[in-house]
């Protein structure tokens, strides 16, 4: 009767410790969070075909009007970058964490600034008797905006990356982790 009565408790600590020993076992929520974040941003490169049809598709034909390829211009602006996860608090309590990514890469908003800026002064000192096509114009444009992309340096910001846990569990990106990257861009 002994031999019965303890081990019907065995069973049970050898259930909540294998029980225990697998949660402790799998991924912590920062870890999670890592690789999520790993992910998405690992997935940034010239050669990620759905990224560089996407570049292609917002620029609404305007890449094909200047006369550039989508490919090129990827891998130019594209060239330099890099990102570092920094750090991931987690407040598993509240259901909530943050994560902070280095990201540096070309600024988008200081390319089409230098663009326009050449664009212009090229366009100042043309002949006024012997005016260019419209698509000399639109060739021209595309060159100067090749040479642009090229020569811009890449500029390190902090991307703020705020999670939540669902109800079922799931630790996911908020909403606006988009926007925020948008503004790394910029």
């Amino acid at each position: 009767m002994k031999k019965k009565f303890w081990a019907i408790p065995m069973v049970l600590v050898a259930a909540l410790c294998t029980a225990l020993l697998s949660a402790c076992g799998g991924p912590s929520v920062e870890e999670l969070i890592r690789q999520d974040l790993e992910s998405a941003f690992g997935e940034i490169s010239a050669d990620d075909e759905e990224l560089v049809e996407a570049m292609s598709e917002s620029s609404s034909g305007s890449f094909e009007m200047l006369g550039i390829d989508t490919q090129d211009f990827a891998e130019s602006y594209l060239d330099g970058f890099e990102y570092k996860i920094d750090e991931v608090t987690v407040d598993e309590e509240n259901g909530v964490a943050t994560a902070v990514v280095k990201v540096k890469m070309k600024s988008v908003t200081d390319i089409m600034t230098e663009f326009s800026s050449q664009f212009e002064t090229w366009i100042m000192g043309l002949d006024q008797s012997a005016l260019p096509t419209e698509e000399e114009l639109y060739a021209k444009g595309g060159e100067i905006l090749m040479e642009v992309t090229k020569a811009a340096e890449p500029h390190e910001s902090d991307v703020v990356i705020d999670y939540a846990k669902d109800d079922e569990g799931t630790w996911k990106a908020a909403e606006d982790a988009e926007m925020a990257i948008m503004d790394a861009m910029l």
